[in-house]
């Protein structure tokens, strides 16, 4: 006789428990049964589909701190300033710097906007 069919005159306090333990049982294992197959399906799309934004984990060169000297922008050749930058942002993205191109920049001088600028940078390339 299927437990689903009995009345609850006839079971005893057992077997209603029994039978509810069952019934979550059942759910729960539905419930992951799902779960596991919608994983599977989104890593299954993802190799169809690739991943456009991964990029390769380069070694960590060793943090070398940088001392700030005050420049005068007056003695600063400008075409000068523009090639170290386009060398600094090559040097850092490991490609030549003819694929570098530099369209403006601007002078940050405080540590929030320097920590800012290294986040994106790191989040970027």
């Amino acid at each position: 006789m299927n437990f689903y069919e009995l009345s609850i005159d006839q079971t005893t306090p057992g077997e209603i428990i029994a039978n509810g333990v069952v019934i979550t049982i059942e759910g729960m294992l539905v419930v992951f049964l799902i779960l596991i197959l919608i994983m599977l399906a989104i890593n299954v799309m993802g190799l169809f589909l690739g991943n456009k934004n991964t990029k390769k984990v380069k070694e960590a060169s060793p943090v070398v701190p940088v001392t700030e000297e005050p420049v005068e922008e007056a003695t600063e050749d400008e075409g000068e300033l523009i090639a170290v930058l386009t060398a600094a942002i090559a040097a850092c993205m490991g490609t030549s710097s003819s694929s570098v191109n530099i369209r403006s920049y601007k002078k940050v001088s405080s540590a929030w906007g320097n920590a800012a600028k290294r986040e994106i940078l790191d989040n970027r390339f």
